[in-house]
């Protein structure tokens, strides 16, 4: 597909994302499913406004009626169409991107995100016209909010977090309305990061930028720190130490309790291919399932319906816990591990110690072309000699960012300099393409 990557559109606002192409998706998406009435949204970007009314206009065309709910998180959605019956949603975001950066994303009636079919029914749409006749009408929804809310207080139910402080990174991003009021009418002590919804800034700390809470969490002897991103689909937790845990070493931890307390149907969790193998072998020992899919929210979120999964999701936060949700929720995720920590009377740090983590070696090259970084022969020779000399001590992940020019690179196993020995020849065998290069030790 030319436009859709692994989530929705997205690229430079006003370069990549036109207002134009705004109109044309909204058209095609309104072209493709009929569905009747859509509900949009968007983040706190500033090219949101202006591509969300273009998105907008498309879809009337098309003659649907559109709600604009404004800045509302990317899951929310998600569980609004679901829950009032809409025929497909729509956001304007580009989640954990930079702030030029902008995106488009669509939720089918059912809550998930378009499959690739979909998508490229879309795009083969892109230049159709509609018939003649009335278009459909187009008027903001202020209770989209609260309908979320809602929503986030019905999972909440029974929660009191009395005595628990909190270190909240919103971001600057879509959460920073509803996640504050959401926890601090559960009774939390909170002490709040980018709270203030700004576009300009979005991202600069947060789920992608873990550095300020990090760092706030002991300084304010905080019990634990939860940043989401930019949409507000994933969220990353700090200990009281400091420590960042991401999303597969969190979901090894909470799995068997939710099992043992007969919250998942079945011993079977999602993971991507970027999980951590001592994640995989902490469940595996105790009789867990794992399932690994491509990187991206949708294929876990398509790989969890299908294969009966209740618990999914992937290192960076994106976490889907099926019996609330059918797609990540930053805000429902920080639900779920505060219910746990609460229920077992323990803290985050406890929680996570018993599983393992492989030492794992990544690098993000930022290239020109990511086919034809790929595609080159030097690249492919370093890239199978490093597969040679991992070859029954650890594992090597190399794939094109499906929303940014990054070629991304992984290798884990037990030995940091066999894998930095891996990771290296490949990034420097993409100097030609390279724009710049992290390289970052996870251990």
């Amino acid at each position: 597909m030319r436009y859709f990557g692994t989530d929705g559109v997205r690229g430079v606002a006003g370069v990549d994302l036109t207002a134009d192409l705004a109109y044309r998706l909204g058209r095609a998406a309104g072209l493709a499913f009929r569905p009747g009435n859509v509900l949009v949204a968007q983040d706190t970007r500033l090219s949101g406004p202006a591509l969300a009314a273009a998105c907008a206009s498309g879809l009337a065309a098309a003659g649907c009626d559109v709600d604009l709910a404004g800045v509302l998180p990317s899951p929310a959605v998600s569980h609004l169409v679901v829950q009032s019956g809409y025929g497909l949603g729509c956001v304007v975001s580009a989640s954990h991107n930079p702030p030029p950066d902008n995106g488009i994303k669509f939720y089918g009636r059912d809550g998930l995100k378009l499959s690739v079919a979909d998508e490229e029914r879309v795009e083969s749409l892109l230049e159709a016209k509609p018939r003649a006749g009335p278009g459909g009408k187009v008027a903001p929804y202020p209770a989209a909010e609260e309908g979320y809310l809602a929503f986030l207080r019905e999972r909440g139910a029974g929660l009191s977090l009395a005595g628990v402080k909190i270190v909240l990174d919103c971001a600057h991003g879509a959460t920073a309305r509803v996640a504050p009021m959401l926890f601090a009418d559960l009774g939390a002590d909170l002490v709040l990061l980018s709270a203030e919804p700004d576009g300009a800034r979005i991202n600069a700390t947060g789920a992608a930028a873990m550095d300020a809470v990090a760092a706030a969490v002991p300084a304010q002897r905080a019990d634990l720190g939860i940043a989401f991103d930019g949409d507000g689909d994933r969220a990353l937790f700090v200990d009281g130490r400091g420590d960042v845990v991401e999303g597969d070493r969190l979901m090894a931890a909470l799995a068997p309790y939710l099992l043992g307390w007969n919250e998942l149907s079945s011993p079977r969790v999602v993971f991507t291919v970027l999980a951590n193998l001592g994640a995989e072998r902490y469940l595996s020992a105790r009789g867990f399932r794992v399932e690994r899919v491509p990187v991206g929210d949708r294929n876990v979120a398509w790989a969890m319906r299908e294969g009966g999964s209740d618990l999914g999701g992937e290192p960076s936060g994106h976490i889907i816990y099926r019996p609330w949700a059918v797609t990540g929720d930053g805000i429902l995720t920080a639900l779920l591990v505060l219910r746990v920590l609460i229920r077992v009377g323990t803290d985050l740090g406890s929680l996570v110690a018993p599983v393992p983590l492989y030492p794992q070696v990544r690098a993000d090259v930022l290239v020109a072309d990511r086919e034809a970084a790929l595609a080159d022969p030097r690249v492919q020779a370093a890239i199978q000699a490093a597969k040679a000399q991992l070859d029954g001590t650890g594992r090597l992940v190399v794939r094109p960012s499906g929303t940014q020019r990054l070629i991304r690179i992984m290798a884990e196993g037990p030995d940091e300099t066999v894998l930095h020995g891996a990771v290296d020849p490949i990034a420097d065998a993409l100097a030609s393409q390279r724009i710049d290069t992290q390289r970052t030790l996870q251990t």
